[in-house]
């Protein structure tokens, strides 16, 4: 058999045979721009309600543990109650002060109004937009819900949940 001669099912199977999804360059860039600033903690907050944090939040803490060998938390928020802030803001602290890298999910500000509050507690915090979703007037009330200094960058979501690297931001 030729090399030319090969089985259509072995030409097949080497196409669908997908490359190291870590050696994806978007998700590099994600990370090194996740990486600008140093942090122990990072909030992910949705800049409208349409906007989901938590498949973002497991993604980039598993970019920390393959980039960096650190290990790393994803704490759900997204539906934090008034009565627990307290007490998941001291949950915050002692993971960071075990020396794990916390990567906290939010919710809008607009859907719960412990967002705002959860995420000035964070080192650093992602404003998540959704393309073709998020208004710029509800952009800019998260960012100065937050404070513009605390915030590291944006990122984009596309119409099917994909993301791209963290904008630059305005400052």
């Amino acid at each position: 058999m030729k090399a030319n001669d090969v089985p259509p099912l072995a030409l097949e199977l080497r196409r669908t045979v997908a490359p190291n999804i870590w050696d994806d360059v978007r998700l590099q860039k994600l990370w090194l721009a996740a990486e600008r600033s140093p942090w122990r903690s990072l909030a992910l907050l949705g800049a409208d309600p349409s906007v989901e944090t938590f498949q973002v939040a497991e993604l980039l803490a598993q970019l920390a543990w393959r980039y960096r060998g650190q290990p790393s938390n994803v704490l759900d928020l997204r539906d934090l109650s008034m009565r627990l802030i307290d007490y998941e803001v001291q949950e915050m602290r002692a993971q960071v002060a075990s020396g794990t890298r916390l990567i906290v999910a939010l919710r809008s500000i607009f859907e719960n109004p412990t967002a705002a509050p959860i995420a000035q507690q964070a080192d650093v915090v992602i404003i998540c937009i959704k393309l073709g979703r998020t208004t710029l007037k509800s952009a800019r009330e998260t960012v100065l819900a937050v404070g513009r200094k605390r915030v590291l960058g944006s990122i984009v979501l596309g119409s099917r949940g994909r993301t791209s690297a963290p904008a630059p931001d305005d400052r």
